[in-house]
């Protein structure tokens, strides 16, 4: 090993973090312990919220030097579900400067940990990353390690070397010596840059000499005479670490379809359920709203279908259990589903369930006719959002999820959202016509109009014909109302509307194809003799 002295780094933030409480960070940041695999060191408390977009800005640099700069730091977006978004104008929460305006041959690089760039930096003419030591003719490795390195203390990583793990035993004299001599720093800044560990708020379970975040150490500067390489690229524990800090959800493990994944079609069975994983799992009890993608049931007998899951509090944190169950004489040959994930801290998330049974107990006594069009039958069931949740009526989404059905009328429901506003609104389960719906359920997300990278709506066959004739292939175009910036979006869709005719067997899919970042194509069909009148859906899509 080379003795060449590193050049050395200073996240300029607060160590210790007094009312800072873990219940108060993102759940899903909460991750780490003596039980985990190996990680890097982190420090909780200045962690970006979970899928945040970090505005990043230059405040100097040729464009050679950004775009090489950008390049790097874009590779903790491969493993951190984070979004560096670099801009040329505006605020940002992170300010990058490559040459000290009063000092050219300043070499310094550094950067706040985490929010701290937010917290102490206000001045949007300061910088809160420095990267002194980067110029155009600088090589690429040594580009890539400054750049790793520095965006990493940005997302809250801290030293590795000073994590609790690391236990090296350190020749304080040496490394006094070599500090005093190539840095000009005295004892206390050699023992705060170097040595000293970080025992309040770091995450960590086992000591990494090849993270990113170690420094180079010489050999002369341990009692053993074990120093660490200049360490290039981002280690596997490094990629491991941050995807369990900064996790990508899916929202959704796979769509579930009774057949082939439980049974096949013949004979159909009543119970049907499966445990799913949570990938990766949760550190608390998340949220689970499902929704119906896919029915095939016979009309020889009422059609009754319920999609559940445990209550919350028999669910755990790495898995559920789906059930796609028919009960009684009904036959039911197929059912699929869809469903949200939404941990403990997506806090602008609001959740919930209805069923008909919870406000109208006798399910053989008719739903009330609408006041405003007696051929509808509603029921409604009015939701309050905790006090000041919502400044602005938010967004709406509700997925069916259980109805039982007359067989001798056409099968018709709809559920959806009245009456929206900041504090509440109305859950509508509606029938029409001659149907006889004994009962059926539904489950909803609210979330802020305004929130980033979130997008949903409803679509209906209704929107283009009419509802005669019967029509077994129904599609249309979805456009967003702003396109997604990054990636193409995860599109989930469930019915929320139907209108099929109770001759014969009740079959019909609801899903999304040929998804960009610009739209989507939805379909609701039936297949085989079935005759679907009309059907429709809700969506979301996350970017």
């Amino acid at each position: 090993m080379s003795d060449e002295v590193p050049y050395y780094c200073s996240a300029e933030a607060l160590w210790d973090v007094e009312g800072e409480e873990d219940v108060d960070l993102p759940v899903t940041n909460l991750t780490g312990g003596e039980d985990g695999p190996p990680d890097m060191a982190l420090d909780p408390a200045w962690f970006w919220k979970n899928g945040e977009k970090i505005k990043v800005r230059f405040l100097d640099g040729s464009p050679v030097l950004q775009a090489r700069v950008r390049t790097y730091a874009e590779e903790w977006e491969k493993y951190a579900n984070i979004d560096f978004v670099f801009v040329t104008e505006g605020n940002a929460s992170i300010r990058v400067r490559f040459k000290n305006p009063r000092d050219p041959k300043d070499k310094t690089t550094d950067s706040q940990l985490g929010t701290g760039a937010k917290k102490f930096v206000i001045d949007q003419n300061q910088p809160t990353m420095r990267l002194y030591s980067l110029n155009d003719d600088t090589k690429d490795d040594e580009v890539c390690r400054v750049v790793l390195h520095e965006f990493g203390h940005a997302l809250g990583c801290v030293h590795e070397h000073q994590s609790l793990a690391a236990k090296i035993e350190w020749n304080e004299e040496q490394v006094f010596a070599d500090a005093k001599k190539f840095y000009h720093w005295d004892k206390e800044k050699a023992r705060n840059q170097i040595m000293k560990v970080n025992e309040q708020a770091t995450l960590h379970s086992s000591f990494d000499p090849k993270s990113i975040m170690c420094y180079m150490i010489p050999p002369k500067w341990t009692k053993n005479g074990r120093g660490v390489k200049k360490n290039l690229t981002l280690s596997e524990t490094d990629i491991s670490f941050i995807r369990k800090a900064y996790p990508f959800r899916t929202r959704n493990a796979g769509r579930l379809s009774v057949v082939p994944e439980i049974r096949p079609i013949y004979p159909p069975l009543a119970l049907n359920s499966k445990v799913i994983d949570f990938d990766p799992p949760y550190t608390a009890t998340p949220r689970v709203v499902l929704g119906l993608t896919l029915l095939d049931a016979s009309h020889e007998t009422n059609v009754r279908v319920h999609l559940h899951t445990p209550s919350e509090s028999e669910r755990g944190k790495a898995s559920f259990t789906l059930n796609l169950d028919a009960w009684a004489d009904t036959k039911l040959y197929n059912a699929a589903a869809t469903w949200l994930e939404f941990s403990r801290g997506e806090v602008e998330y609001e959740v919930g369930e209805y069923n008909t049974l919870d406000t109208r107990p006798n399910f053989r006594q008719p739903a009330l006719p609408s006041p405003d069009n007696p051929g509808l039958r509603r029921d409604i069931s009015h939701v309050d959002f905790r006090k000041g949740k919502y400044t602005s009526p938010p967004n709406i989404l509700i997925w069916l999820t259980a109805f039982d059905f007359d067989n001798r009328y056409n099968w018709r429901v709809r559920a959806a959202a009245h009456n929206v506003t900041a504090s509440g609104f109305d859950v509508v389960i509606e029938s029409w016509g001659d149907t006889t719906l004994y009962s059926a359920a539904a489950e909803w997300v609210a979330y802020p109009k305004d929130q980033a990278g979130v997008l949903s709506g409803r679509v209906s066959s209704n929107d283009y014909r009419n509802w005669f004739p019967a029509q077994a292939g129904n599609q249309g175009k979805v456009r967003f109302a702003v396109p997604f910036e990054r990636l193409n979006p995860k599109v989930f869709m469930a019915l929320s509307e139907l209108d099929m005719d109770s001759s014969r067997n009740l079959r019909v899919k609801v899903y999304a194809d040929r998804v960009s970042s610009e739209g989507f194509t939805w379909h609701g069909d039936a297949w085989e003799d079935s005759l679907l009148y009309s059907v429709g859906a809700d969506w979301i899509a996350f970017g």
